[in-house]
């Protein structure tokens, strides 16, 4: 008797055990909410990274039409002072 005893114990606590982890799993966000929260997240941190590099192009692009200017300036009045 006790062993049966024992046997119903150990399967009532399987039982119990199996509620609490189908519980919790219903608990858990689905791998499609977790995906959402990711790319929210992420979201601002490419936008940065985009307004960076565009920043950076723009500086690097005034910088290469300063130097084009430049030359173009020393070209001209190098050819002015061979005529």
């Amino acid at each position: 008797m006790d062993r049966m005893s024992s046997s119903e114990n150990s399967v009532d606590e399987m039982k119990d055990l199996m509620k609490q982890m189908l519980e919790n799993s219903k608990c858990q966000p689905s791998t499609q909410q977790i995906s959402q929260e990711l790319w929210n997240s992420v979201q601002p941190i490419l936008a940065a990274q985009r307004e960076l590099a565009e920043l950076n192009q723009n500086k690097h692009m005034e910088l290469i039409r300063i130097m084009i200017e430049a030359r173009y300036k020393d070209t001209r009045a190098y050819i002015r002072g061979i005529k």
